[in-house]
C-alpha cells in the first residue's frame, strides 16, 4: 500500500507542477501582490536630483484658462525652461492637431462660415500661427515630444513620426531569435511641424499588468520597422549626448539594455520593472503657473532632466503603481529617467524561469517525502519552516539584489503537493485504523460470545438465549430512545455498548456448582441462596477484565457488561437480588435486561418445565408491571410484543415453540 501511496503521490506532484508552470491567474495574481508587498518593503527611496518636473497643474489651468493652452503659451512655458539650460526636456503633450487658437485657422474658419476675413498683415507670426511660435521654441532647445503607440490591430495611424537618431546594436549568440520588442500597429503623435522642429520623439505608452497596475514600461516598441524609444529614455540619453543603446539577449528574448555604463536589466521583451521611490509627487514637481509669472529663476533647471506634463485630475493622466493609486503620468517618465540614471531597477531575468521550474519540482518533492515518510509533527514543523524560509530567500534577493523570484509558485506546489498527501495519507491510515478496528471489534464480539457460551455450557438447555436477549433489549433501548423521556433515551453508542454487552449477563454461573445450576428439581433455600451469588461472580470476573483492560472511562462495554450481570435479577419494588435495589436505583441496563431474561426464560423449554406461549409470557410480564419490571419498559414491551416474537422464532431452539403449561423455573430467580 505505501507503494501504491508512492505512485500517487508522484502523479500528483506531476499534475500539480504542471499546472504550476502554466502559471494560472489566481497564482499570477499572487504573484503581483507578492511583487508589491517586497516593494513596499524597500520602503521610500529620495528622488534622483537630477530629475524635474514641471507641472501643468490645477492652479496654472485655474491661473490661464482651461486645456487645452493655446501653443504660444506652452511656447512660452517651454522658452523660460530652456533658458535654465537644462540637460534635456522631455514634453509629455500631444499636439496631433493643429492650434485651432491661431489666428490663421480663425481668419479661415470665419471665411468659410460666413464669409468673412480679417486682415492679419503685419500681426506677428507667432499670433497669426501657434504653432509655428511653439516650433520657434522647440528649434532652440532639447526638447523631446511625446507620442502614443497604438497596439490594436484595425486601429492604424498616419502620425508622422521622425526618423530615430538612436543607434541600436544587439549582442547575443549567433543563432538567436530576434529579441520579441512590442510592435505597434499606429501611433498617434504630434504634428509634423512640431515633430520636426523637436531635437527627439519618445513614446509616452505604459505597461499596466491586467490589475490596471504599473509595474513596468517598455523601453522600446517597433513600428514600421524602426525602433523607438520611450520618452524618459530618449530624454536621458539626449542629457548624456549619448547615442548608442546595446541590447543583451538570449534565446529566450532580451536580458538588459545597456546605455553608456548604465545596465538595466529587462524582462525578455525589453521592459523596465521599475523600482518606485514612493508615492505621488516624490519627485520634485514645479508648477508651470510659477514658472510663467516669474516666481521660479530659470538656475533651477540648469543641467537637469526636465519633463513637462500635468497632474490635474481633468486631463485624466494618472495610472495605479504599487505604492499609488494616482500616480502622474509624467511622474512615471521621471521615474524611468531617475532608474536610468542610478541603475536601481528590479530585476526580473528570463532564466528565472528555469529556476521557479527547478523550484517547484524540488518542492513537489519534498512535500512527497516529508508527508509519505516523516511523522505528523515532523510535517508540520517542516511545512511552518518551508513557508519561512522560502519567502525570506525571496525578500534577500530582493532587498539585496533587486532580484525578484517570486515565492508564489513555490509555496502554493508545495501547499497543494503537501495537503493533498496529506489528505491521501490521513485517508489510507484511517482506513487501515477502521479495519483494526474492525477487527478488534470482531475479536471483541468473539470474546464476548465465547465467554457467554462458556457459561452456556454449563446450563446445556438454553441455546441461543444470549442472542434472543440480545435482539430484546435492542428493540426496547431503540424504541424508548425515541418515545420515553430524558433518562430513557439512550444515545446509539450507548445502545451499542448495552447490545454489545447484554450476552454476558450470566457469565457468573461459571461459578455455580452443577449439582446447583443443573439440579432438574426446586432448589433448597442454601441452593437458592449459593444460585444468586452468580450475579456477584459475573459482575467480579467482569470487574477484573475491565482493570485489566486498562479501559475505565464510559466507553468501556465491560462496565455496561458489569451493570448487566450484577443487576439483571433487581426488581422494581425491591425484592429482587443480590442487593434488593429498588426503583430508579436500578441501572437502566438492568432492568432491560430483567424484562428481556425473563421473557426468554419463560418461552424456552427446560427439562424441568415446559415453554410457555407468547400470550402467557406475555401475561405474566404484566402483571409484573410496577413490582418485578420498570413501566415504562412494560409498556415498551407492550408496543413491542409482535418483534418479540418474531425474534423469538427466529433465533428458535431447535424447532418451532411449541405451546406448553410451565412450572418454576431457575431463570427466574
Amino acid at each position: 500500500m505505501r507503494r501504491c501511496l508512492l505512485v500517487l503521490g508522484i502523479l500528483i506532484s506531476a499534475v500539480i507542477v504542471s499546472l504550476a508552470v502554466g502559471v494560472p491567474g489566481p497564482l499570477r495574481q499572487l504573484e503581483r501582490i507578492a511583487y508589491d508587498l517586497l516593494l513596499r518593503g524597500l520602503g521610500e527611496k529620495p528622488p534622483h536630483s537630477a530629475v524635474l518636473v514641471v507641472d501643468i497643474d490645477e492652479s496654472s489651468l485655474a491661473r490661464y484658462g482651461q486645456w487645452p493652452w493655446p501653443r504660444y503659451l506652452v511656447g512660452d512655458l517651454l522658452n523660460l525652461i530652456r533658458d535654465g539650460q537644462p540637460g534635456a526636456v522631455g514634453v509629455d503633450i500631444l499636439f496631433p492637431e493643429a492650434d485651432r487658437h491661431s489666428l490663421r485657422l480663425v481668419n479661415q474658419a470665419l471665411q468659410r462660415e460666413f464669409g468673412l476675413e480679417f486682415d492679419l498683415a503685419g500681426l506677428p507670426e507667432e499670433l497669426v500661427d501657434h504653432d509655428w511660435a511653439l516650433a520657434q521654441v522647440l528649434q532652440r532647445g532639447s526638447f523631446s515630444l511625446g507620442g502614443m503607440f497604438l497596439f490594436e490591430k484595425g486601429k492604424a495611424t498616419t502620425a508622422f513620426l521622425p526618423e530615430s537618431t538612436i543607434g541600436i546594436t544587439r549582442i547575443g549568440r549567433q543563432g538567436d531569435s530576434p529579441v520579441p520588442i512590442p510592435t505597434a500597429h499606429g501611433a498617434v503623435a504630434s504634428i509634423r511641424q512640431l515633430a520636426e522642429a523637436a531635437e527627439g520623439f519618445g513614446f509616452t505608452n505604459v505597461l499596466p499588468d491586467p490589475d490596471g497596475i504599473i509595474r513596468r514600461v517598455p523601453l522600446l516598441i517597433s513600428h514600421h520597422d524602426r525602433m523607438y524609444p520611450s520618452l524618459a529614455l530618449a530624454v536621458t540619453m539626449a542629457a548624456g549626448n549619448r547615442q548608442q543603446i546595446l541590447i543583451e539577449s538570449s534565446a529566450a528574448g532580451a536580458v538588459a539594455i545597456q546605455i553608456g555604463d548604465t545596465r538595466l536589466p529587462v524582462d525578455r521583451h525589453g521592459n523596465l520593472a521599475l523600482r518606485f521611490r514612493g508615492p505621488a509627487k516624490t519627485y520634485s514637481f514645479i508648477s508651470a503657473e510659477k514658472i510663467l509669472d516669474g516666481s521660479v529663476s530659470p538656475q533651477v533647471f540648469q543641467q537637469k532632466i526636465v519633463f513637462v506634463g500635468s497632474s490635474a485630475a481633468g486631463l485624466n493622466d494618472t495610472h495605479a503603481t504599487p505604492l499609488d493609486r494616482h500616480f502622474p503620468g509624467v511622474e512615471v517618465h521621471a521615474t524611468v529617467a531617475g532608474a536610468i540614471l542610478d541603475g536601481d531597477v528590479i530585476a526580473i531575468p528570463a532564466w528565472i524561469t528555469g529556476v521557479q521550474l527547478f523550484a517547484v519540482i524540488v518542492a513537489a518533492l519534498l512535500a512527497m517525502i516529508v508527508v509519505l515518510r516523516c511523522s505528523p509533527l515532523v510535517s508540520g514543523v517542516t511545512l511552518m519552516i518551508f513557508f519561512l524560509i522560502v519567502p525570506l530567500g525571496s525578500m534577500f534577493a530582493f532587498s539585496a539584489h533587486r532580484l525578484f523570484i517570486s515565492p508564489i509558485q513555490v509555496l502554493a506546489v508545495f501547499a497543494a503537493t503537501f495537503t493533498l498527501l496529506a489528505v491521501l495519507r490521513f485517508r489510507h491510515e484511517e482506513q487501515v485504523v477502521l479495519h483494526r478496528e474492525r477487527q478488534l471489534a470482531t475479536a471483541q464480539d468473539c470474546a464476548i460470545v465465547g465467554w457467554a457460551s462458556l457459561a452456556e455450557t454449563r446450563d446445556t438447555e438454553t441455546g441461543n438465549h444470549i442472542f434472543r436477549t440480545q435482539k430484546y433489549v435492542r428493540a426496547m433501548a431503540e424504541y424508548l430512545a425515541g418515545q420515553a423521556k430524558a433518562e430513557y433515551r439512550l444515545r446509539p453508542e450507548e445502545i451499542e455498548l448495552l447490545c454489545k454487552s447484554a450476552p454476558l449477563h450470566d457469565v457468573g454461573k461459571i461459578g455455580v456448582p452443577d449439582c446447583i445450576l443443573l439440579k432438574p428439581g426446586p432448589l433448597s433455600p442454601e441452593e437458592f441462596s449459593e444460585m444468586q451469588q452468580h450475579t456477584v461472580y459475573g459482575a467480579r470476573a467482569l470487574a477484573k477484565a475491565e482493570a485489566a483492560s486498562g479501559i475505565v472511562d464510559e466507553t468501556s462495554f465491560l462496565k455496561t457488561a458489569r451493570e448487566i450481570a450484577l443487576t439483571h435479577h433487581e426488581k422494581w419494588d425491591g425484592s429482587g437480588y443480590p442487593y434488593g435495589s429498588k426503583g430508579n436505583a436500578i441501572p437502566l441496563s438492568g432492568r432491560l435486561m430483567a424484562l428481556a431474561d425473563v421473557y426468554d426464560a419463560l418461552i424456552s423449554r427446560r427439562v424441568y418445565k415446559a415453554a410457555m406461549s407468547h400470550d402467557q409470557a406475555a401475561e405474566i410480564i404484566l402483571q409484573g408491571r410496577g413490582t418485578h419490571f420498570d413501566p415504562v419498559i412494560v409498556a415498551a414491551f407492550e408496543v413491542l410484543e409482535e418483534q418479540f416474537l418474531a425474534i423469538s422464532r427466529e433465533y428458535a431452539d431447535i424447532e418451532e415453540l411449541r405451546m406448553s403449561q410451565g412450572g418454576p423455573l431457575k431463570e427466574l430467580l
